[in-house]
């Protein structure tokens, strides 16, 4: 069994101040690690000289956790979505060619997923063809809102409608606040890190209902969009999703495609804290839309998440399809 990490942020040391005043950058301040996006500071996660960083000690770890392949992705607090587009384009194109440098170096561990300029459409529409056609990269890393533009707002059909062409994936992740946005009263601040504790599962399960109660699945059927974080709560609300499309006023006018059917452009990454959960989750969307994920090297890493995998109770094919299959598949490695 070949196991898949999707979700495996990098830092690459080559983008550091690329997006101008905003960054990014990163290094030691008073003996104290830290991450600047902007005005937002991140302090204490261990950076340079670490596995987000450096390939050798990243290759290293993913060898004593059992990794055989991930999928690099941009890290989330490097959006820049809130900068000029063309600060934006600089920084992603910068980011995309560094990851796929990575990627020609050790082609049998790494695959790799593009950075967008979503503050603006046409110039994503033209990276994501750059980074897929040119680069080899697998499909695009997102996040949730860009600059006051929601998921589902029909000016980023262009850029869905790009992914679909290309048939590659997108991966939606969100950022925490302060970083593109201001902190809501719906997950508090950055109080107990609430932000990315329990903020980042209301972001996900937003942007599934954004999806597909905003007709963005509708209107791309051959759109696979990707939640980290087993799509926050959203397998668990489920059933009473489906029940709002039936019984609200507002959601008998989109029952045409039926539910199953948009529900089934999405899949999930298992990084779900417990066994249980995660058990949950394969049950519930079945082996073949749940994938590994460990949010490598960050500070929720599941050192034992392969091992979890291997002793939950499935048959040899789902353990398979969870550890490694359904990612080849989702994104199209070889």
């Amino acid at each position: 069994m070949r196991t898949i990490d999707v979700h495996a942020h990098i830092l690459c040391p080559e983008v550091m101040g690329v997006a101008g005043a905003a960054g990014p950058e990163m290094g030691v301040d008073d003996g104290v690690m830290y991450f600047r996006s902007g005005e937002y500071v991140l302090r204490g996660v261990r950076f340079t000289d670490s596995p987000f960083s450096d390939i050798t000690k990243r290759l290293a770890l993913m060898d004593r956790m059992g990794i055989d392949m991930q999928i690099l992705s941009p890290n989330p607090l490097t959006y820049f979505y809130a900068q000029s587009a063309a600060d934006g384009e600089r920084f992603c194109r910068a980011q995309n060619d560094a990851i796929a440098a990575v990627v020609r170096a050790y082609p049998e561990r790494f695959a790799g997923l593009a950075q967008l300029p979503m503050q603006a459409p046409a110039l994503a529409v033209r990276e994501l063809e750059r980074a897929v056609r040119t680069l080899g990269l697998r499909g695009s890393y997102v996040g949730c809102d860009f600059a006051g533009v929601a998921l589902s707002d029909p000016a980023l059909d262009p850029v869905w409608a790009a992914h679909e062409a290309l048939d590659v994936p997108v991966v939606v992740h969100p950022a925490p606040v302060d970083v593109e946005r201001a902190a809501t009263a719906q997950h508090g601040s950055r109080q107990w890190d609430l932000d990315i504790v329990i903020g980042f599962a209301h972001d996900e399960t937003t942007a599934v209902a954004h999806l597909i109660y905003g007709g963005v699945l509708a209107r791309h059927p051959r759109l696979r969009a990707h939640i980290p974080h087993g799509g926050g709560t959203a397998p668990y609300l489920r059933g009473r999703m489906a029940a709002a499309l039936a019984r609200r006023p507002w959601g008998r006018a989109l029952l045409e495609p039926p539910f199953d059917a948009l529900w089934s452009q999405l899949s999930f990454d298992c990084l779900v804290g417990t066994p249980s959960a995660m058990a949950f989750l394969v049950e519930s969307e079945g082996a073949s839309r749940v994938m590994l994920g460990t949010n490598f090297a960050g500070w929720d890493q599941e050192d034992g998440i392969v091992a979890q995998v291997r002793a939950l109770v499935l048959t040899n094919n789902q353990r398979s399809e969870v550890l490694g299959g359904s990612a080849a598949r989702w994104f199209n490695l070889r």
